[in-house]
């Protein structure tokens, strides 16, 4: 983690995060509202180029998306999660800018999802049609 991140987060938990609570129903609330596994592969589809998490968020409501309506952060939440396990990098800019891209691991996992979405769309589509063959 950059050292700027964790002078910001020493400073965070001894001023703000330290009047929080964040109890485990809260976490059951926040992961109800949220189908996070299509807006994880939403996010990683769009950082096949190198995007800020603003721009991610900008596109996000352009395209509609629901989860993330008055609740952005969740955008944040994904990028940490999905950098810790390897599928983006980050980098800062000469400004300050944070700017994420997806790494081979992320793109080799997005390719994985989306063939599973595949079979289970040729799935549905052959279950459709052994029904209407039976009707017709």
């Amino acid at each position: 983690m950059d050292d700027r991140l964790k002078n910001l987060k020493k400073a965070m938990n001894n001023s703000v995060f330290s009047k929080v609570e964040f109890t485990a129903t809260h976490q059951i609330y926040v992961h109800q509202q949220l189908n996070e596994s299509q807006l994880e592969q939403q996010i990683l589809t769009l950082l096949v180029d190198k995007k800020s998490g603003i721009e991610l968020a900008q596109l996000l409501h352009t395209k509609g998306v629901q989860e993330i309506f008055n609740n952005e952060g969740i955008v944040y939440t994904i990028l940490h999660e999905q950098e810790n396990k390897g599928y983006i990098i980050s980098q800062w800019d000469d400004v300050g800018g944070k700017y994420y891209q997806l790494t081979k691991s992320g793109l080799k996992w997005l390719r994985s999802q989306n063939r599973e979405k595949k079979t289970l769309f040729a799935r549905k589509q052959q279950l459709l049609e052994v029904r209407l063959n039976d009707h017709f």
